[in-house]
């Protein structure tokens, strides 16, 4: 490796991410106050409730984490296949960083159903698959649950980064598919290299204020049902050799009809972020 270039590469990459964080800091005052007014006025809790808006009660913790960085990899099929070869047939799709895989056997879940809502599994539902996942799977170690989407016939898991929160922008993450015998047949998987923490930790929003500010944001629909939201991390910069990221509160919202959407709320001023 060229360290005199990886050198320059971070010295660029902390002067971007020093206008960035400035932009951060004017965002979160102007943010902050035109939210503060707004909140005057709304009751958030009752708002919801007459709004049909199920959730969990969220959490007023304050947390503080650091932006993150992770070297730029791709991963080869002789990689994956050192792990992969006897239970399953993977494609890799370099350019992507993606492996697609049809597994021999599926792998069942147990006491799930037909009436198993979105969500959260139990142990015991994901005992066999976690088991695959960190013995079958390229860097499966790595990665742990989300959630489940019953309307999709998906189960998501999420790389976890230096920091001890998931990477939630897709950059890392395993779909998995499942069957109508609700047992796990094949899956998709993106795969990032080795994450770092970039500075020092940074206080974030509240999940209570991410929601808050999701509603008011008008990005959350009547009768709508939060299935889970969570700390995480977002792609912020990708220079060549390695990729920023910066803290995002992820909402999994799933609409009256049944689809779910990813809402992403940026953990520093609260802003709501397109995907």
């Amino acid at each position: 490796m060229n360290f005199r270039k990886v050198e320059v590469i971070f010295i660029i990459a902390f002067l971007i991410l020093d206008i960035f964080l400035v932009n951060i800091f004017l965002d979160k005052y102007i943010g902050t106050f035109n939210q503060a007014i707004a909140s005057q006025s709304v009751d958030i809790a009752t708002e919801l409730q007459t709004n049909n808006i199920s959730y969990d009660e969220p959490s007023d913790e304050v947390l503080a984490t650091p932006f993150i960085r992770t070297i730029n990899k791709t991963i080869t099929l002789d990689e994956v296949l050192s792990v992969t070869s006897d239970t399953q047939s993977v494609e890799v799709v370099p350019e992507s960083n993606q492996i697609v895989s049809q597994i021999n056997e599926p792998v069942p879940l147990n006491g799930v159903g037909e009436n198993t809502v979105s969500g959260t599994l139990s142990d015991d539902a994901l005992s066999q698959l976690d088991a695959f996942v960190d013995s079958e799977v390229y860097d499966g170690n790595m990665y742990q649950f989300v959630t489940y989407d019953q309307n999709a016939g998906t189960i998501l898991y999420m790389k976890q980064s230096a920091a001890n929160y998931p990477i939630a922008d897709g950059s890392g993450e395993i779909v998995f598919q499942v069957n109508e015998n609700y047992a796990v047949y094949g899956y998709d998987q993106t795969v990032t290299g080795e994450s770092a923490t970039q500075g020092e930790d940074r206080t974030v929003i509240t999940q209570a204020q991410a929601i808050e500010n999701a509603f008011l944001n008008n990005s959350i629909p009547d009768d709508a049902r939060i299935v889970t939201s969570f700390l995480s991390y977002r792609q912020t910069l990708v220079l060549e050799e390695i990729t920023l990221y910066h803290p995002v509160w992820t909402l999994f919202i799933q609409a009256s009809e049944g689809t779910t959407q990813r809402v992403y709320v940026d953990a520093i001023n609260g802003s709501i972020l397109t995907q």
